[in-house]
């Protein structure tokens, strides 16, 4: 089973990861969403986000711009980190990422 964390701002993917109010997270298992939840972020200082995602056991994250301290620091525990996704609602996110079809641009952060 997957755990698939969004970060949230307005109901749509946070342009940047360090500035989303909420965290979407989504369970799969076998190709199918078998629960999500919404949760308010935690303080956002750099090493707090990654290492809660990480206690909270997310395997994978959507990201749009996010710093590469914090991909570092998710990467270090094991978590996909998907960057340079498309602004756009979490569900038709989770959808493309669900049918392999999630594009990414490149990392839209440079700290």
């Amino acid at each position: 089973m997957q755990k698939i964390a969004i970060p949230v701002l307005d109901h749509k993917l946070s342009a940047h990861f360090g500035l989303c109010s909420h965290f979407k997270f989504y369970w799969e298992k076998n190709g199918k969403i078998i629960k999500e939840d919404l949760i308010p972020a935690p303080d956002q200082q750099i090493e707090v986000i990654p290492n809660w995602l990480a206690d909270e056991s997310v395997t994978d994250l959507i990201a749009s711009g996010i710093g590469l301290k914090a991909i570092e620091i998710l990467n270090q525990h094991k978590i996909n980190v998907f960057v340079g996704v498309k602004v756009a609602d979490p569900k038709i996110l989770i959808q493309e990422y669900l049918d392999g079809t999630l594009e990414t641009n490149g990392n839209l952060c440079d700290h």
